[in-house]
């Protein structure tokens, strides 16, 4: 991973940036609803360096190799970024700049191919991220890695960083993600459910499968919370387990747990430990299941009794960090 490493030194010392992005685009900004869409398939109105950079990473285009070998040194081709064809030069997967990381996800047509594509990151995926305190701990697990956009700001903060994923090709994700953003993390290829034997964790995250298939990108059926009353229930019986004690989960999900509401579950799930809990919500959305509410979910272990449920107000533009806004509502310092 040495030259994919070198290729995100150079790429995080150029102007590839998130702000660089989102003006090329034509959006306001490379963060929340601006990465949901197909956004790849906006016009690219950059130019010359950044413009071959946006349009192989970002929009998954073609320029021309001569165009390609400018803009990228050859350890992008040795890394397997990059590959040249009889019509010009491609990217193998994308590269996108989220704040001050680099995250490795695949092709479009690659990502809605059902199961086996590694799902691009969303304004779902920013939500955690921004959600993330930045205070160290020992242990994080992130559930449901993908390409480890979560992931690789936890690992910023965590001695040792876990990157679980049901899919096997996510693991090669999080190890290009950690090499192109500079930081150590751990893919694991398993189930969200089956955590025993991982050990404990201080802080655990989860970005719940939300998706569904989109128009003319895969007819494939996507698992979604909404059809599953058990999902959230069985990851929180099995999360609750390998809590550290004082540990905090922090899941973006939809507020569906059958029958039962989203504090009845968390306290099934605890069998009378203590915990506190904040549903921060901020889409209401229609599903098979009815009206259902996608938020933050905080569940912070063995600090009292306490539950709240408030709307999301935090700024999306300009602001990368939510938790000043998160933590009061579990009674907790920003």
């Amino acid at each position: 991973m040495t030259d994919t490493r070198r290729v995100g030194e150079a790429l995080r010392g150029s102007a590839f940036r998130p702000r660089a992005v989102a003006n090329a685009l034509g959006v306001l900004a490379w963060s929340g609803p601006a990465l949901d869409g197909l956004w790849w398939q906006r016009k690219n109105l950059a130019d010359g360096l950044l413009g071959a950079q946006i349009e192989l990473l970002v929009r998954g285009g073609r320029v021309p190799t001569a165009s390609a070998h400018e803009a990228f040194d050859a350890r992008a081709w040795r890394a397997g970024i990059l590959e040249d064809n009889a019509e010009g030069t491609v990217s193998t997967g994308l590269v996108l700049p989220l704040e001050c990381d680099l995250v490795w996800t695949d092709r479009p047509e690659r990502a809605f191919q059902g199961q086996t594509g590694v799902f691009m990151p969303d304004s779902t995926s920013l939500a955690l991220r921004r959600a993330l305190p930045s205070e160290p701990v020992a242990r994080h697990l992130d559930l449901g890695s993908g390409g480890g956009a979560v992931a690789v700001r936890a690992a910023r903060w965590a001695e040792e960083t876990l990157a679980l994923d049901v899919n096997p090709r996510g693991a090669d994700a999080v190890y290009r993600t950690a090499a192109l953003s500079g930081v150590r993390m751990s893919p694991v290829t398993g189930d969200a459910r089956e955590l025993s034997a991982l050990g404990r964790f201080d802080r655990v995250s989860f970005v719940f499968p939300l998706l569904v298939p989109w128009d003319g990108l895969t007819t494939a059926p996507l698992h979604t919370i909404a059809e599953s009353a058990s999902l959230l229930v069985d990851v929180l019986n099995a999360v609750v387990e390998q809590l550290a004690p004082g540990g905090l989960c922090l899941f973006y999900v939809q507020d569906f747990a059958g029958a039962r509401s989203l504090p009845d579950a968390i306290d099934a799930a605890f069998r009378g430990r203590s915990w506190r809990g904040a549903f921060w919500w901020d889409y209401i959305g229609e599903t098979q299941a009815g009206p259902l509410r996608s938020g933050l979910l905080a569940i912070r272990a063995d600090a009292g009794a306490g539950w709240r449920d408030e709307q999301n107000e935090a700024p999306d533009m300009g602001c990368d960090d939510w938790w000043p806004y998160l933590a009061p509502l579990l009674g907790e310092e920003g």
